[in-house]
This record gives C-alpha cells, sequence and structure tokens, in this order.
C-alpha cells in the first residue's frame, strides 16, 4: 500500500476491506470504550485527532460510537496519501467528522491541537526515528492523551493470518500487505524501548499493542 505505483483498483478494494478487517480485528471497539469514551462530555465537545487515517473507516467509527453514546466529538482524519485521501472524501459524509490531506509535522507547524491523537496501524510503517518523530509530534498536538494502536509481531499472527485474509488474497492487497505488516511491526518490549518516558505499552487482543501517552486534563494556558 505505500507503493505509489500500487494498482489503484486493488488498493481502494484494500481501503474498502480494511472496513471490515478493522471492525473485527482491530480492538478499537475495547479502545473506545476504556481510553476515549471515559474522556468525552455530552455538553462539551472534544476533537480527536486519526493520523494516517487511510480510508477513515476508523474516524467514522469513533464518531458514531460516541454519537451513540450521546458525547460530543468531533473528528480530524489526516493521511499524507493524495490516494488514501481521495476514497476518504468521496464516501458519504458523516457527521462530526472531517478528511484533510497532511500528517503531523505540518498540523504542528501550523500551531494545531486536539483533546487526544491517535493512529491505528501506522507505527510498522515507519522507521525508529520517524516514530520518535511521531510521537514528539503527538505529545504537541495533544491536550489529553495520545493512543496509538498496532499489530504485535509474532510467528502466530503472521500464520493466522496468512489463513485468515485467504479470501481478500486476490481481491486486494489485504492478505499481502497484512503479513509484511505483521513482519515489519514491534514486539511490546521493543515499542517500549523505542518510546520516551512518560508513554506505556499495553497489550491487546489478538495480536495488539497500544501505545499510550496521558497528559491528563491540562488546558493550553498550563502547557
Amino acid at each position: 500500500m505505500d507503493d505509489p505505483g500500487a494498482d489503484l483498483v486493488l488498493l481502494e478494494r484494500t481501503y474498502g476491506h480494511f472496513r471490515v478487517v478493522n471492525a473485527l480485528l482491530a480492538g478499537w471497539r475495547r479502545v473506545y470504550r476504556r481510553e476515549i469514551r471515559p474522556r468525552l462530555s455530552p455538553g462539551r465537545t472534544s476533537t480527536l485527532l486519526d493520523v494516517g487515517c487511510g480510508g477513515g473507516d476508523l474516524a467514522r467509527r469513533l464518531a458514531g460510537w460516541a454519537r451513540a453514546d450521546g458525547l460530543l466529538l468531533e473528528v480530524t482524519g489526516v493521511d499524507p496519501d493524495p490516494r488514501a485521501h481521495a476514497w476518504a472524501t468521496r464516501l458519504p459524509p458523516v457527521p462530526g467528522v472531517r478528511f484533510e490531506r497532511a500528517d503531523s509535522a505540518s498540523l504542528v507547524r501550523q500551531g494545531r491541537r486536539f483533546d487526544l491523537v491517535m493512529s491505528n496501524h501506522l507505527l510498522h510503517h515507519l522507521d525508529d526515528e520517524q516514530v520518535r518523530d511521531l510521537l514528539a509530534d503527538s505529545e504537541r498536538l495533544a491536550r489529553r492523551a495520545v493512543l496509538h494502536g498496532d499489530l504485535e509481531r509474532s510467528r502466530l499472527a503472521w500464520l493466522v493470518w496468512t489463513v485468515l485474509a485467504l479470501p481478500f488474497a486476490r481481491r486486494s492487497l489485504v492478505h499481502h500487505d497484512g503479513r509484511i505488516s505483521i513482519r515489519r511491526s514491534f514486539r511490546a518490549a521493543e515499542l517500549a524501548r523505542l518510546a520516551p518516558a512518560g508513554w506505556s505499552v499495553r497489550r491487546g487482543v489478538p495480536f495488539r499493542l497500544l501505545l499510550v501517552r496521558d497528559l491528563g486534563a491540562e488546558d493550553d494556558d498550563e502547557r
């Protein structure tokens, strides 16, 4: 998917298939209940930034969960890839969700701030220096908390995905790219060593890691 020359038809099918894959396996419903929902309010609009949002399915889903719970949340999904941005903005709009073609560094330069910053399946696309840059950007962008979710590398995860994703093998890039992603992803100890002080790594099921930075409830004037 990172290849600028990737077949556009297969790539767009992949964005569509990830909507199903993320819903079933990414574990964000639990993260929403435990980490995001307690920080939201029915009387004050909170803001959330989804970095590297891809096709935007998770941004839409988070906004929908908050709306169903009677909580006020505005979600901004950003991705520097024009193909991802085109796909995300082509779909019918969802209340409380907007998409921009941008990355975390450009938002920092603009002085943007959000209550919550998160990403899904982004860390394994980056080298160590890029991960550190992303974490630094995230701390500058977030007022309250940062949540970066990703795969946990393991032989079992690779084998399970190889079998589980076979139905997608010829119809999109999900099968092929998923196996590459698992090989490139972190183990918990590796991610903990890479992250600066103040970050914590939490394990999820199945084969999931969540890198968390809790910044409290400080106001802009206090930071």
